[in-house]
């Protein structure tokens, strides 16, 4: 079986043949079985995605498992139109989002400066560009704690300013306090998901209701 795309390679071998004659079948043969992959609906000659480290391939059982609680996915896969936060039918309603990640032991270069950990990070990062299905509900509950963390975010910025204006050192310190609330409200209210892995081909993810899940093929 070929390594890259699977392709079940004959048995057979150029010496079968006699001369040139049989090194040429042999060639040809291998070319019809190599155009003959159905799988990711790829033309003939393109390279395929490897296949799951978990068995088989993902694009047999639609792009997305589960693993415990955590969703594996296709890059290219969409999600099921279910709510992931609550599991009820999301009818199409859907937020688009670019996520990113980085081997978290990185984190390390911040012992080197903050700029060199953003510079290796941003260098070493995988992306993905998903939509994530989410009911009316939970897309307005979303909306409002981003607005909520921009809004707390802006009066810190304010207090900043007006400690600068006044010379006062508690106005300054309110102000930063604000920032950081600002922050961890948002990483804890404004998150929808939360990327657990990211590599060329599949996304890791968690924060997925049960319900959903239960739907998904098991590793």
């Amino acid at each position: 079986m070929c390594r890259r795309c699977g392709t079940t390679l004959s048995l057979s071998s150029p010496q079968e043949g006699s001369g040139a004659a049989g090194d040429k079948a042999y060639i040809e043969e291998q070319r019809a079985n190599s155009s003959a992959v159905p799988e990711y609906g790829l033309p003939p000659g393109a390279y395929a995605p490897p296949r799951s480290p978990y068995g088989g391939t993902f694009a047999e059982h639609g792009g997305v498992w589960r693993d415990g609680k955590t969703l594996i996915m296709l890059k290219t896969a969409r999600l099921p139109d279910y709510c992931i936060k609550c599991g009820v039918a999301a009818n199409g309603s859907h937020l688009t989002r670019n996520l990113s990640w980085h081997h978290p032991a990185l984190a390390l270069l911040i012992l080197l400066g903050c700029l060199v950990y953003l510079i290796v990070a941003l260098i070493v990062r995988k992306s993905a560009k998903i939509e994530i299905s989410l009911c009316e509900e939970h897309i307005r509950k979303h909306r409002t704690a981003v607005t909520a963390a921009w809004l707390v975010f802006l009066a810190g910025i304010g207090f900043i300013v007006l400690a600068v204006a006044l010379d006062s050192g508690g106005s300054a310190l309110f102000g930063i306090a604000l920032l950081l609330a600002s922050g961890i409200y948002g990483a804890i209210f404004a998150k929808v998901v939360t990327v657990q892995k990211i590599d060329d081909y599949y996304v890791w993810l968690r924060g997925i209701d049960e319900r959903v899940l239960s739907m998904l093929p098991p590793v």
